[in-house]
């Protein structure tokens, strides 16, 4: 395999413009997740992603797509990014819009390029392996007019994430996609694993500019077409306007659903890298290490626990916590907001977010 010197056509989107509302209130709509270090590594979540990407892409080809009240954490965060690579949203949507306007950015910028999408909110307990399978991948897609899909082994039925089901192999470790089922009940996901016909969707994706710049010109033919008439008077930022503008709903799609239900030729990529996404605080308790019940204590804040089992603790430095008989519980305090719930549905947090918005004012939230 080539080295990232000789991949001058491998480019990465780094997705990092989400709010993060299932990790509120640690995570706040001025400063989410992604600008956080929640694994306690010394390095936020969007430089872990960064620093795994710049082990396969060249630096001058990783671009970050993120919401424009967002760019100084990115600048400041990552000030080895060319100034040019950060690709700021007007509007926080789903990330389909994100995707398509920084795939044709980057396909008039290469023809020949070869893709890859990732958020930047995963943990990878393997990073050799990542690199080896992100590398298969690009030689894969660098030959095939395919959109191919990265999948790991589906271990237990997890509600917050989506499911694969793998059709006929086709080489490389690649498979035809089944079917697609997005954050299915805990039924069905027991179903799926036990039929051993399932993986999980990473969320990381891989294509080509061709076949990427084909597919968002069937579902936005008025884009093309803009796109066309201004020819090459035609600037980024115009690009992005007539996406945001004419992307069939955009304040909802994203980039996976388009991808997996509306896109033809679509393979997954089976691989072994050791994968979570820390999208809300059931998943953040099962990565984080733990004391001997089952804790896991975010930072090395002062937390003291008595009597309680299998709880996340999340203070800011320089405070305490007491924490006595709880089990499977949420306790994270962030500047003006306190939260104590259930750890057992990934969807409640965000509900009580929504609530909070709503009821109590955007200053808690």
């Amino acid at each position: 395999m080539e080295n990232k010197q000789q991949r001058k056509n491998a480019y990465c989107i780094i997705l990092a413009g989400g709010i993060g509302r299932r990790l509120w209130p640690y995570s706040r709509q001025e400063k989410p997740k992604q600008f956080l270090d929640l694994l306690g590594t010394g390095r936020t979540l969007l430089q872990s992603t960064f620093d795994r990407i710049e082990k396969v892409f060249p630096r001058e080809n990783i671009f970050i797509s993120t919401f424009k009240d967002y760019r100084d954490h990115v600048l400041e965060q990552l000030p080895e990014l060319p100034a040019d690579n950060l690709l700021c949203e007007p509007v926080q949507l789903s990330s389909a819009p994100a995707v398509a306007w920084a795939c044709l950015h980057i396909a008039w910028r290469c023809p020949e390029a070869n893709i890859l999408v990732t958020p930047c909110d995963h943990f990878i307990q393997n990073e050799a392996q990542f690199c080896a399978d992100v590398e298969r991948g690009l030689d894969f897609v660098a030959q095939s007019d395919a959109l191919l899909a990265l999948g790991v082994p589906a271990t237990q039925p997890n509600t917050a994430y989506g499911y694969i089901q793998k059709g006929e192999e086709v080489g490389s470790g690649c498979y035809t996609v089944k079917s697609f089922t997005e954050k299915p009940s805990y039924d069905f996901a027991r179903r799926f694993i036990e039929s051993g016909e399932f993986i999980w969707n990473t969320g990381l994706f891989l294509w080509n500019a061709r076949t990427i710049s084909s597919l968002l010109g069937k579902i936005m033919p008025d884009v093309e077409e803009a796109i066309k008439a201004r020819g090459s008077q035609i600037s980024s930022d115009e690009v992005r306007g007539i996406v945001h503008r004419l992307f069939p709903t955009a304040s909802y799609s994203s980039i996976d659903l388009i991808v997996l239900e509306k896109g033809e030729n679509v393979l997954v990529q089976s691989c072994q890298f050791g994968w979570a996404d820390i999208g809300n605080w059931n998943d953040l308790h099962a990565v984080e290490k733990k004391d001997g019940e089952g804790n896991a204590i975010i930072g090395t804040h002062k937390v003291l626990l008595r009597g309680s089992a299998n709880n996340i603790v999340a203070v800011p430095e320089g405070m305490a916590a007491i924490v006595c008989g709880l089990e499977g519980y949420v306790v994270a305090l962030e500047g003006n907001t306190l939260i104590v719930c259930p750890n057992n549905d990934p969807s409640l947090v965000k509900q009580l977010y929504i609530d909070t918005q709503i009821t109590l004012g955007n200053e808690f939230v």
